[in-house]
């Protein structure tokens, strides 16, 4: 009887082992709550501003065509002096070289010389002689024929200068853009002898690559910088869009007018950015922040009650960090997850890092009239020490119950 009464308490002892037990591994609702693992995230404000898809072009600057003024060689010539260089600015009726007519040349200008005295002199004769009733009318008219196309031909000669002192003189005020000569150089008839470019008109030749040619068009804005000088970047505005491509190089030509007074000079590389297409008000977001899904859908997700909630997008203008969406569900100022989107699912739940950054960027900013930027640096990294003893802290006495605990199962 007595052996009964202790496998009775025995089994009564384990049975409610066994219940407290079972009744200690059950979760209350706000426990389940508490220990649902949350996603750690970073997010950013939806904004409406305005984006621009741009295109990358690098030329050099150049005169333009309806500035540049060629002087050609009008005969056959040598080049006995010069007086400019390459990229020198010259004033308007500046001498710029020296010239003298060949040994052809000159032997051609003595000829129509002599031919038109020979002419006169005939003619004065043959008048005579029609005067006498010696000639007939017929040869009167074709000593007269003779006569002017002799003088005619001399005065082209003198009138290209074949007969004056060979001094070449700038047509315009501006810069030499073109001067490949020497002196003692042998230049043929209707060759070019040197340009100048009025130094109010240049403009920027650049080369754009084939696949981009079909979004230029004329007048887009184009932001123009020096890429071998540190200058601000001046605004313009595209001026000619080239139809042929360059065999060789596979690009074309845009053509951009550089603005009078700018500090761009003629010869030099320039780097281009071009504005292809424009909204002045859209919705945009971090690159970061779309994804594709697995049906090739573009999605984001937003923070809505601590939760995610996942939105379907269409991409619009995309630049090198914001591209822009649109969406029926979506509005300016929403929490846009930038960071940790990849773990996401459509209501889960999350904890927004960005909420700790923001305010510490208000703190920052309300203390920023007493406060150096490294003073407040310090204060945030003073802030993460503070934080990490805490949670130390509560570690350490998370862990105390359970060690004292085990001492006393041990006594």
């Amino acid at each position: 009887m007595k052996n009964k009464r202790i496998v009775i308490a025995v089994v009564s002892t384990a049975a409610v082992a066994v219940l407290f037990f079972l009744f200690s591994r059950r979760a209350t609702p706000e426990a389940e709550a508490e220990v649902k693992p949350a996603a750690r995230v970073e997010t950013a404000p939806l904004r409406s501003q305005p984006i621009a898809r741009t295109i990358e072009a690098f030329g050099v600057v150049e005169s333009a065509p309806m500035s540049e003024r060629t002087t050609p060689a009008t005969y056959e010539s040598v080049v006995v002096a010069i007086h400019a260089s390459p990229g020198s600015r010259v004033a308007a009726g500046e001498v710029i070289m020296e010239i003298a007519p060949s040994p052809d040349a000159r032997l051609q200008l003595e000829s129509a010389r002599t031919a038109a005295t020979l002419a006169t002199q005939g003619l004065t004769a043959l008048q005579e002689r029609y005067d006498l009733k010696l000639a007939t009318g017929q040869e009167l008219l074709t000593a007269r024929q003779a006569e002017r196309d002799a003088r005619e031909k001399l005065a082209s000669y003198e009138a290209r200068g074949m007969g004056g002192d060979g001094k070449l003189h700038a047509p315009v005020a501006g810069v030499i853009s073109k001067l490949d000569l020497v002196a003692g150089s042998l230049v043929a008839v209707g060759a070019p002898l040197f340009a100048v470019a009025g130094g109010s008109n240049l403009e920027a030749r650049l080369s754009v690559e084939s696949g981009a040619l079909a979004l230029m068009a004329r007048n887009q804005s184009v932001s123009l910088e020096s890429t071998q000088q540190n200058d601000d970047p001046i605004k313009s505005s595209v001026r000619v869009v080239g139809g042929a491509l360059n065999p060789t190089s596979g690009s074309a030509d845009v053509r951009v007018s550089v603005p009078p007074g700018g500090p761009l000079l003629l010869g030099e590389r320039v780097r281009a950015v071009i504005e292809v297409a424009r909204k002045e008000a859209a919705l945009v977001v971090p690159r970061t922040a779309v994804l594709p899904d697995e049906d090739g859908k573009q999605v984001l997700f937003t923070v809505k009650d601590g939760k995610a909630v996942r939105h379907e997008v269409d991409v619009g203008i995309t630049t090198d960090d914001l591209v822009e969406v649109t969406a029926s569900d979506l509005h300016a100022g929403d929490a846009v997850v930038t960071m940790g989107n990849y773990e996401l699912s459509d209501g889960m739940e999350i904890q927004a890092a960005a909420d700790k950054t923001d305010e510490r960027a208000a703190k920052s900013k309300g203390d920023a009239a007493g406060k150096s930027p490294q003073g407040a640096k310090d204060e945030a990294d003073a802030d993460d020490a503070k934080d990490d003893a805490v949670k130390g802290e509560a570690k350490d006495s998370s862990k105390a119950p359970a060690k004292t605990a085990s001492k006393g199962d041990q006594s």
